[in-house]
């Protein structure tokens, strides 16, 4: 059985815990892979900041970390680390809901853990493509009472 932990650190953005979860478990079914546990924390601009220059030496906040902390040969687990304010900063941007962006780095994120990847114009199509495709059909079938 799957087991998603959901931490937030920040204040900026409503984090629909139900939601999350049981989009993380939709995606785990629609990809058919076999995860142990996927913790999920959404972070400040500033801590982002300080993840993201940790780990992959950027400087600034970015929208999504991933970490597969898998055993080999064994059910994935995944750390998926977000920042809400990049979400509600870009859905400004692109005129839609912080929440739903917020989703949409999770998914992306998950499907980094998966092994997709975005770093040649093909593959980042085909990534970009396959996380529009999951929120969607997610959002038209997510019943909050059904969690």
């Amino acid at each position: 059985m799957l087991t998603v932990n959901i931490s937030s650190s920040q204040t900026a953005l409503r984090v629909p815990r139900k939601k999350i979860n049981a989009m993380a478990q939709f995606i785990a079914r629609s990809e058919a892979v076999k995860f142990e546990e996927i913790d999920i924390a959404i972070v400040s601009s500033p801590r982002m900041a300080e993840l993201n220059m940790q780990y992959l030496q950027h400087a600034g906040d970015t929208d999504v970390l991933s970490f597969d902390l898998s055993a080999p040969g064994s059910p994935l687990v995944a750390q998926i680390i977000v920042c809400a304010e990049v979400a509600i900063r870009e859905a400004r941007a692109r005129g839609l809901g912080p929440q739903r962006e917020l989703l949409l780095y999770i998914a992306h994120g998950l499907l980094h853990v998966i092994g997709y990847d975005d770093k040649d114009p093909q593959q980042a199509e085909k990534m970009y493509a396959r996380q529009q495709e999951l929120l969607e059909a997610f959002l038209a079938s997510y019943a909050p009472e059904a969690c």
